[in-house]
């Protein structure tokens, strides 16, 4: 059929033997052939002839836009040139051509004169064709993901749209900003494409990302971390307690539902408690301000008692204190504990006890002067998984360990100070430390015997207060290495390096 016979066929849909593609102006037909193939359906590189056979032979579908194969078809199936009427082939582009675009000097497979209508005279004397349509258009996507918007025919990048935040969003719904030049989940001044358990804005790679500490929610009006999670605690599940009512932590606890998330926002503070989380809630205790609230413990019972499968409980800016004649806090039955900024001290049953099967993990706590009046105890005594990072466990006094033992379990420690009231106050087995202080020689990359409890060490060690004097900075600096993910501040919420791998100071104070 001759070629301008065919073309006008193709936009006048009135040859009977068109089918497909006669009304459809994306038609590779209509546009530049095989190129325009090799640029809107990557993969399928050869245009087919728009007739009812050729379309029936190559197995197009019927909703298929292009009219593009894979496959080489036929000779008198293949519309190499397309309708902007070059003719002779010679000139058209082949799309497996590494250098598509490029003029092409093969006539295999190409059209002939015979086939297109026109004569060797014409084919020789007709200028080809320099003009070609638009890059993009409304039905003519962008398919390069690096330049996905078309902007008056051309494929760019979100920053040249006339609304680039509407842009993304319309592109992709979890990408809704225009940062730079391209499309992202979020960025510092917008946030609203995060939540869940990835609640936070990650500034560096404009990605949403889970919660690692207490205060990252705070900034967002959330009580607390579910740092097992990521996800904040939802801040209409919360309880305001004055902890300077003997008594008046339980009943909030016991309000809570079994194996539902809650927090215990403390106001005021010591008077005494006896506590029970249980029945697999996750409770958060902690203070309403950057104040540590103080919560004494009532002889005779645990002063925090964690126990049951599921169980899991946080606490911010807690002191713990006081007890006659048990631990500060006991972890039993599968349950895990979260500490943070955490003081437990002079407590005479001992510091906290985990049983086989739980976990602890501590960071910037102080965990000191506890035991030794009416039983053997320790700081720490854990037959658990237990993890230390940036803590004072200082002047503990128990019966052969004093800062740390592990009956069974094992201790990962790193950036920490563990003194014993008495020398060699280290008995775990399994324990792996680094860049920590100790009054023994532990084995661990950075790790420094410092001997015997120096008092002068610490603001004071009578009174439980583990901040560094002058003469402890200069005992305990550039021994911890700070690490990215580690507390961005100590105990008292000063800041620490921000670089991965700078030194620090070890245990929980920066002076």
């Amino acid at each position: 059929m001759n070629k301008s016979l065919l073309v006008s066929c193709i936009l006048l849909a009135s040859c009977g033997d068109f089918g497909t593609f006669t009304a459809n102006p994306d038609y590779c037909g209509l546009n530049e052939g095989d190129a325009y193939c090799g640029r809107v359906a990557p993969g399928k590189p050869y245009c087919v002839v728009g007739t009812q056979s050729c379309v029936d032979a190559a197995g197009i579908d019927a909703s298929d836009p292009y009219g593009c194969v894979a496959e080489l078809p036929s000779t008198e199936c293949r519309d190499q040139c397309g309708a902007d009427g070059s003719g002779d082939g010679d000139v058209c582009v082949d799309p497996t051509d590494p250098t598509l675009g490029s003029e092409s000097s093969s006539t295999g497979d190409m059209p002939t004169s015979a086939t297109t209508g026109t004569t060797e005279t014409e084919s020789e004397t007709e200028e080809p064709s320099t003009t070609t349509g638009p890059e993009c258009s409304e039905t003519l996507p962008c398919l390069d993901a690096d330049a996905p918007f078309c902007v008056e025919g051309e494929c760019t990048t979100c920053d040249a749209a006339e609304s680039p935040d509407e842009a993304c969003a319309m592109l992709d719904a979890e990408a809704p900003l225009c940062v730079g030049d391209a499309c992202v989940q979020c960025s510092a001044a917008s946030t609203d494409a995060c939540g869940g358990t990835t609640p936070l804005c990650d500034d560096e790679t404009n990605t949403c990302v889970g919660c690692s500490f207490h205060e990252e929610c705070q900034d967002l009006g959330s009580p607390a971390c579910n740092i097992a999670t990521g996800a904040c605690f939802d801040p209409a599940a919360v309880t305001e307690v004055n902890a300077g009512t003997p008594g008046s932590l339980q009943p909030a606890i016991d309000a809570v539902a079994d194996g539902a998330e809650h927090a215990i926002v403390l106001t005021g503070g010591g008077q005494l408690h006896t506590v029970t989380i249980d029945a697999g809630k996750t409770i958060a205790i902690v203070s309403d301000s950057t104040s540590v609230r103080e919560v004494r413990g009532n002889s005779g019972n645990p002063t925090i008692r964690v126990t049951g499968t599921g169980t899991t409980a946080y606490l911010h800016r807690v002191a713990l204190t006081l007890n006659g004649d048990d631990v500060g806090v006991s972890v039993t039955s599968s349950a895990t504990l979260y500490a943070d900024n955490t003081r437990i001290a002079q407590n005479a049953g001992g510091g906290i006890t985990l049983a086989s099967g739980t976990s602890g993990f501590l960071r910037n706590c102080m965990v000191g002067l506890n035991g030794g009046q009416f039983a053997p105890s320790t700081g720490i005594d854990s037959a658990g998984e237990l993890s230390v990072l940036y803590s004072s466990i200082i002047a503990n006094d128990g019966d052969g360990a004093d800062s740390l033992q592990c009956g069974g379990g094992a201790a990962v420690i790193r950036n920490s100070i563990l003194i014993g009231s008495d020398v060699s106050s280290i008995d775990c087995g399994a324990l792996v430390a680094s860049n920590s202080a100790f009054d023994e020689t532990i084995a661990g990359v950075g790790n420094e015997n410092v001997g015997a409890l120096d008092p002068g060490w610490f603001e004071s060690v009578a009174g439980a207060d583990f901040r560094l004097t002058a003469s402890g900075q200069a005992q305990f600096a550039d021994i911890a290495v700070w690490q990215l993910g580690d507390p961005p501040f100590d105990f008292d919420g000063d800041a620490r390096p921000s670089e991965d791998g700078a030194s620090d100071f070890a245990g929980a104070d920066v002076p």
